[in-house]
């Protein structure tokens, strides 16, 4: 099945490790290559008693999405390939040891906690779909994004994160897979300047070194006018025809 639709793409953002420094953020760019050891971004838009809370993965998708979200966003799509991975497993290692479970682990361990958490802090009644769908969660983000801008939304906030996967499930993991903390931002309205293919495929094999949205915003982000991803289970091509605000 193929699915092809047009947008505006109105702003973009992203954070991986090492965007805290202008070095490591400009070797990312060069190579599509993050080092663990690299530092985690800081943010000045979160409050530090909100931010002590929140894992790395979900400090860079909240600072992304305030970043972008503005006075006409009505709706927030959330994607994330593996959802509150981290907070799931210290939960359950502590039942497998018979320790007590935190509060705050177990409060945020639902995959709506993000959106949750931007919701609280910006006091906005937004819409908010969350969608995991494994490789194929930012094209899927993408369609749905589409479909509330068609229904009543004027703009559409897309957010696709991940925290980093803890060691205990990089078995099950394909050879080379992404495991660090990332989030991207994209800011959508009804128009044309991003045109959006999504085809689904039975191929499991495919790109698994650098999530969809962080290897589209790369490389869209250096001025190539057109990115074709292939992850395991869809093939994604994204065609740039406007201008589009880099944050």
């Amino acid at each position: 099945m193929s699915n092809t639709f047009s947008l505006d793409l109105v702003a973009t953002t992203a954070q991986t490790l090492g965007f805290a420094d202008e070095a490591t953020r400009s070797a990312f760019l060069t190579t599509g290559q993050v080092d663990a050891s690299w530092a985690a971004p800081k943010s000045t838009r979160i409050p530090m008693m909100m931010a002590r809370r929140l894992t790395v993965g979900e400090r860079m998708a909240l600072d992304c999405a305030l970043s972008l979200l503005s006075d006409k966003t009505q709706a927030l799509v959330y994607a994330s390939h593996h959802s509150e991975l981290e907070r799931n497993h210290r939960i359950l290692s502590a039942l497998a040891e018979q320790r007590d479970v935190s509060p705050t682990d177990f409060t945020l361990s639902v995959n709506n906690s993000a959106p949750g958490n931007l919701t609280i802090m910006t006091k906005r009644p937004l819409t908010v779909s969350a969608i995991s769908a494994s490789h194929a969660s930012f094209g899927a983000a993408l369609t749905e994004a589409y479909l509330m801008l068609q229904d009543q939304y004027e703009e559409v906030l897309v957010v696709d994160c991940d925290g980093a996967v803890p060691e205990f499930y990089h078995p099950h993991l394909t050879a080379g897979e992404f495991t660090l903390p990332f989030a991207s931002a994209w800011l959508l309205r009804r128009g044309s300047s991003l045109e959006v293919s999504c085809t689904a495929t039975n191929d499991g094999a495919g790109m698994v070194e650098l999530p969809a949205s962080l290897a589209a915003w790369r490389t869209l982000s250096q001025g190539a006018g057109a990115c074709e991803l292939t992850v395991p289970g869809q093939q994604l091509q994204l065609r740039l025809n406007g201008v589009v605000t880099w944050a």
